[in-house]
């Protein structure tokens, strides 16, 4: 590794032990356990796993073969997802108050799908063949902003923060962990391909993401529709959160298919 890889490596394992100490903290810290809390403490490593398989079937071939790299970008991914949810509330999404200490279960789910969109971006910024570490973490930024900037459209339009919050609707919390999910897998795969250039990245990214467009507008519809309301004040989580969360990573899927595989 060469010196400003090894920099980067240290960097990231320092943000990553103190991103995901204090988030384990956090689970372990509260009064009583619950469903909610060990969803959060499995999703990461089920999401690291994830990452360590799609670094060694698709990654640059010098990092997929080589131990030494695939330490590397696993402590890359894990330090960025760490930081990545430092925006968690922006979104009015607070683990410690909303999840450990209230114990409601809608903005676990939101985090946990926070969770997997943003290293389903991250593994897309690292496949293909590219110079080096730098290049993932630019697209990274690009793959990333564009899951937070998808969030912040939706929640601008339904209001899904006090929906998740103070009315605690779990279908809301698992329609949008959907949401977010999918945003990251069509972005993560918009950024994906062998390095050109910054300019040919940027060009593919807006060339490949817009299967986020569509689904940001059944959402913005169905967040509106599907919220609580005097008629139906606790929305069904099957009906109005678990079917059309998969629907959504079912299109997001469908369109890795309709684009094809990076070049």
């Amino acid at each position: 590794m060469s010196g400003d890889e090894i920099f980067a490596c240290i960097l990231s394992v320092v943000i990553a032990f103190w991103r995901w100490g204090r988030w384990y903290w956090r689970m372990l810290s509260g009064r009583q356990a619950g469903p909610s809390r060990l969803l959060l403490s499995l999703v990461p490593p089920a999401c690291a796993l994830s990452l360590f398989i799609c670094l060694r079937a698709w990654a640059s071939r010098d990092v997929r073969n080589d131990p030494t790299y695939l330490a590397f970008y696993l402590a890359m991914g894990a330090a960025w997802v760490g930081l990545a949810l430092l925006f968690l509330p922006m979104f009015a999404i607070n683990v410690r108050d909303d999840v450990v200490e209230r114990r409601n279960p809608a903005p676990a789910w939101t985090a946990a799908g926070a969770i997997a969109g943003a290293t389903a971006c991250f593994a897309g910024a690292n496949i293909g063949e590219g110079p080096g570490w730098w290049v993932v973490v630019f697209c990274g930024f690009l793959s990333t902003g564009g899951l937070f900037v998808s969030w912040a459209v939706v929640q601008s339009i339904t209001g899904a923060a006090d929906t998740i919050t103070i009315d605690r609707d779990a279908a809301t919390g698992l329609r949008l962990a959907g949401v977010l999910l999918a945003v990251g897998i069509i972005l993560g795969r918009a950024v994906a391909g062998d390095w050109v250039s910054a300019p040919a990245t940027v060009n593919d990214f807006f060339r490949y993401a817009w299967p986020v467009l569509p689904l940001l507008a059944c959402e913005s519809v169905l967040g509106r529709v599907l919220r609580p309301s005097a008629q139906n004040p606790v929305p069904s989580p099957l009906v109005a959160g678990i079917i059309p969360a998969l629907l959504y990573i079912g299109w997001a899927v469908a369109a890795l298919m309709l684009v094809g595989p990076p070049s």
